[in-house]
Parts: C-alpha cells; sequence; structure tokens
C-alpha cells in the first residue's frame, strides 16, 4: 500500500536515505492512513545521530526541539518536519520519563518502547508498511492494545492511561482486555502526572464525537483526574453521561460536567487543571447564566450584555443541558439583534456619560443613569435616539429631586 507523502517529508527522508540512513514516517500519520482519515502532522524516525542529522539538514535551518533526546526539527519549504532518532528508554523512576534515553540503529527497537499498537506503524516508499506488534490487525479491529505487557506500559507513564481513553474516544474503538484491566489497576499513579497534562489530555478527549460510552465505562479514571472527583454522587455523573455529547467543543463539554456535578467546585476545579484565566472566564460565565431567561427578544438582549463567550456556543451549552430548548428561535432572536444593530451594550446608546454629566449628574450617578435608559431602550420603552435620551435623563432628574 502506498502513502502519498508531502514533498517536504519526501525531500527528508530522501536526504536522510543518500547518506546512508534509514529513515520512516512513524505514528499517527500512518495510522490516519490506514483508516483513511486526514493526515495533518508527520512525524520522522531515523538511525541517524542528533550530530549526524544536523550534518545531513546543515544547509536548512533546524531547531534543536529536543536534541539529547535524538529529535531535531527541520525547515523544509517552509514546513516544520520533526525527525527523532531511534531510541531505547530505560526504567521510568517517576511513572513519566525514562531515567535515560540511549540511541539506537534498530527501527524495532524503537518501536517497542512505544504505547499501543496503532502507534508504532512505520512507513518508507521502498519497505512500504513496517509492523512487528500487529497494530494493522488492531486497526481493522478497532482494538487499542498495549505493546507488550500492558501493566508495564501504564507504570512507566501514567499519562498513558489518559492517552488510551483519548485515542479510544476519538477512534472509537475498544480496549482490548488486558490493556483495559492494567489501566484501571494503574489509576492511582496518575498522581505523578501534572495538572497541565492532564488537561491537555482531558481536552483532547473531550473533542472526540463521543465520550459518554468511555466515561460510563472508566469513571474512575475521570474522577481521579478532578479535583474532589470522588465526592461527584451517582446521579450527577448519570446526568452528565445524558447531555456530555449534546454538544461537541471541549471547554462546553467541561462546562456541562462542572454544571452538572454540583458537588465539584467549578472554579476550584478550573485552577487546579491550570485552565488559562480566559478560559475559567468563559467557563464560570456559562454557569453564571445557565438559567438565564432566552424566551423573548428582550431577553435575549439583556443576557447579551453579560456574556463573555460567543451567543451560538452559550446556546450550544444551554441545549446540551436542556435538549427541549428551542435554539433555534433563541439563535433567530440573536440574529435579528445583530441584523438591526440593536443597542444592548452601554458603546451603542446615542448617548455618553460627558451627555449626562452635562445634566448635572456626577460620580457613579452618571454610571446609575446610563443604566437606567440602556434598560429602557432594551425593554423597547425608548428608542435609542439623542433627543429621547436626554429628555429621558431629565425626567429621572426631576423624579430624584
Amino acid at each position: 500500500m502506498k502513502m502519498k507523502l508531502p514533498d517536504y517529508v519526501s525531500k527528508g527522508m530522501k536526504l536522510l536515505e543518500e547518506n546512508g540512513y534509514e529513515c520512516y514516517v512513524v505514528g499517527g500519520a500512518v495510522r490516519s492512513f490506514l483508516l483513511r482519515q486526514p493526515v495533518h502532522d508527520y512525524d520522522m524516525t531515523t538511525s541517524a545521530l542528533p550530530e549526524e542529522m544536523q550534518a545531513v539538514f546543515r544547509d536548512y535551518k533546524t531547531i534543536e526541539t529536543g536534541l539529547k533526546h535524538g529529535t531535531l526539527t527541520v525547515l523544509i519549504d517552509g514546513q516544520p518536519l520533526e525527525i527523532t532518532t531511534f531510541r531505547r528508554d530505560s526504567a521510568y523512576p517517576d511513572h513519566r520519563h525514562p531515567e535515560t534515553v540511549s540511541f539506537s540503529r534498530a527501527v524495532e527497537e524503537d518501536c517497542a518502547r512505544r504505547d499501543f499498537t496503532v502507534n508504532a506503524l512505520c512507513y518508507n516508499p521502498a519497505d512500504g508498511i513496517l509492523d512487528f506488534f500487529g497494530g494493522v490487525k488492531d486497526l481493522k479491529r478497532k482494538i487499542l492494545r498495549c505493546i507488550g505487557d500492558a501493566d508495564s506500559r501504564f507504570n512507566e507513564d501514567a499519562l498513558r492511561i489518559l492517552r488510551a481513553l483519548r485515542f479510544a474516544a476519538r477512534l472509537d474503538f475498544t480496549i482490548e482486555d488486558s490493556t483495559r484491566k492494567a489501566l484501571l489497576n494503574n489509576i492511582s499513579l496518575l498522581r505523578f502526572v501534572s495538572m497541565e497534562r492532564i488537561r491537555e489530555e482531558l481536552n483532547g478527549f473531550f473533542s472526540a464525537p463521543l465520550c459518554a460510552p468511555y466515561m460510563k465505562a472508566y469513571r474512575a479514571v475521570f474522577t481521579a483526574c478532578l479535583p474532589e472527583g470522588k465526592n461527584i454522587t451517582d446521579e450527577e455523573w448519570e446526568r452528565t453521561l445524558q447531555v456530555i455529547d449534546n454538544t461537541d467543543q471541549p471547554l462546553l463539554r467541561m462546562a456541562v460536567l462542572l454544571a452538572c456535578c454540583s458537588s465539584l467546585d467549578a472554579e476550584k476545579t478550573l485552577n487546579e487543571l491550570k485552565y488559562s484565566n480566559h478560559e475559567k472566564k468563559q467557563v464560570l460565565n456559562l454557569l453564571q447564566y445557565r438559567r438565564a431567561d432566552v424566551s423573548s427578544h428582550t431577553a435575549v438582549r439583556k443576557l447579551l450584555r453579560f456574556l463573555q463567550v460567543p451567543f451560538e456556543d452559550y446556546v450550544s451549552f444551554r441545549k446540551a443541558l436542556d435538549p427541549q430548548l428551542d435554539d433555534a428561535a433563541v439563535l433567530a432572536e440573536y440574529q435579528a439583534v445583530i441584523r438591526r444593530h440593536e443597542c444592548w451594550q452601554l458603546k451603542d446608546m446615542d448617548i455618553s456619560g460627558n451627555d449626562i454629566a452635562a445634566l448635572g449628574f456626577r460620580g457613579k450617578e452618571i454610571a446609575e443613569v446610563l443604566e437606567y435608559l440602556l434598560n429602557l431602550v432594551m425593554e423597547d420603552q425608548l428608542g435609542n435616539r439623542r433627543p429621547l435620551l436626554l429628555d429621558a435623563a431629565e425626567a429621572y432628574q426631576k423624579k430624584r429631586a
């Protein structure tokens, strides 16, 4: 089976081979090709040592991505190509990283250190697909299986527990029985994984089309990743499973999880998982307005003032939690507001704080009057025209006198 490679990948491979080194495309690119899925990234593995790679690509711009671990990034035709020397890993004392890395001249040794059979496939045009561990068969059977002893693989690197669930969910694969048992037996090792990496894997998992079946089968993994996860009740988890697949964005799925599991402190969870300030603000905003009125044109305009997420995302979040919501009608109201350039924030008003100050208002009174006028406009009790707004402000002043 011939795999069509981009020109920049073929050029890198040809240069290495012309200098006497073995070279293969490895991992996800080969897996995606065999599954007839789009290939987005190409990683290569080679028998060339780091200094030998540098000599081969001396006429190209290179980035020493992780040279001590054998990885060099080469820019070919403006495209970054990551190339790594065949490796052997030593013991993993911290359950995440090998104590030492030694280089190898044998591609099979390099493949043997990888996590799953479907990620250890190699390809070059001369040799075709190299499959030392039955990865092609596992792809056909839609099975995710560890290379070698599954318990050892997870004990070496606990992050593989989450990677297994991410790959299984994304590919819609069944986790092979001995791999599944070893995965569950090593959940306690997740404490050795940084919260940043846990968040990244959760986001990858939440990007998969269908999450609920894997969350159901591997609940213990997910609750181990979440601060206070053990406090989640069966009822809350079941509620999450019922609605999590009603949206498909990772951040919205996290918001759905936090909305369904009231036993989790949303802000604490987001902080401990190291979400960015922007992401935290968005999720907390969704949760704050999860029950906001969206039943009328006025209600939609008022809500827009306080949302810190795109309105379409907000509606997707609400629809996930409440499948009975008429999301089409809500979106139609929003689109009408935008199409007509309606006023729903202070900057849209045909009047400014200076105008209010000119009427004699001072300090906090100015903001108070502007809020009062904006509400009248949003409730269609007043047109957004300067003379009308000034008259209403003067009337408000007299009422206060």
